[in-house]
């Protein structure tokens, strides 16, 4: 008889740094009591199926706010990326999944992050998954700030972009946005797919959109997409933390 195959062991990697060009020191901002990160610990600990959750920082503040709060940190050397840092932490853990969880977004569903390990095992043609959402309406569509993407038959991206994709025919605009999603940037790699990311250069597509995920599709890597419902609300500025606080206050 053959031995059932043995749980993927799942890593979540939460990178976080002082510097933000928007919102220097959000990592330490105050949320109801705790900071930010401590929220997003709190938040990512009721994540079912994770064998191990740590924040990652090059910041001792950070650092010591992480353990203060009772959640795992490790110190990183400095790292142009998230996903770098996160790579220095998978290099020392012997995780199957790989989960790169943002330190901006306190409430963002767990069940959202668990999603994306059960993708990767049902689906052995992705070497990454993530996460997107329909656009309500066109403006969002229109924001280089909100990241459109869009998806084959499959659920498998086709392409990520800041501008408003896709293309539409002249006086069609309000059809394009019910063709994208608006995509999440919270990972789930395998670890071989992690490693072959890293070791990658940095792509041209990467290099005119600003979005790291292209390097993975210009080199023919396949990123699966969960799609959920909404997506939550992070925290880039100080006016994106007021309204997190208002919505923290609510879920009390």
């Amino acid at each position: 008889m053959t031995a059932p195959a043995s749980a993927p062991r799942v890593l979540i990697v939460v990178p976080a740094r002082y510097g933000s060009s928007r919102f220097p020191g959000k990592a330490l901002a105050d949320l109801e009591g705790a900071p930010l990160i401590v929220r997003v610990m709190q938040n990512a600990s009721r994540i079912e199926g994770a064998d191990r959750i740590v924040a990652a920082t090059d910041d001792e503040r950070i650092l010591a706010a992480v353990r203060a709060g009772g959640f795992e940190a490790v110190l990183t050397g400095r790292h142009d990326t998230g996903t770098a840092r996160v790579g220095e932490v998978a290099a020392s853990d012997p995780a199957d999944i790989i989960i790169n969880l943002q330190g901006d977004e306190p409430l963002l569903e767990p069940d959202t992050v668990g999603s994306l390990r059960g993708f990767l095992a049902d689906r052995p043609d992705c070497d990454v998954a993530t996460c997107g959402h329909p656009f309500a309406e066109p403006a969002a569509w229109h924001d280089p700030n909100a990241v459109k993407v869009l998806c084959d038959s499959r659920d498998r991206a086709l392409y990520f972009s800041r501008a408003p994709i896709p293309g539409t025919f002249p006086g069609r605009d309000e059809v394009g946005h019910s063709l994208a999603l608006r995509h999440i940037g919270i990972y789930a790699f395998r670890r071989q797919a992690l490693e072959r990311f890293l070791a990658l250069p940095p792509g041209k597509l990467e290099a005119s959109e600003g979005l790291e995920q292209l390097r993975a599709l210009e080199d023919g890597m396949r990123i699966g997409l969960v799609r959920v419902p909404h997506g939550p609300v992070g925290v880039d500025t100080p006016d994106d933390l007021e309204e997190v606080r208002r919505l923290w206050r609510l879920r009390d």
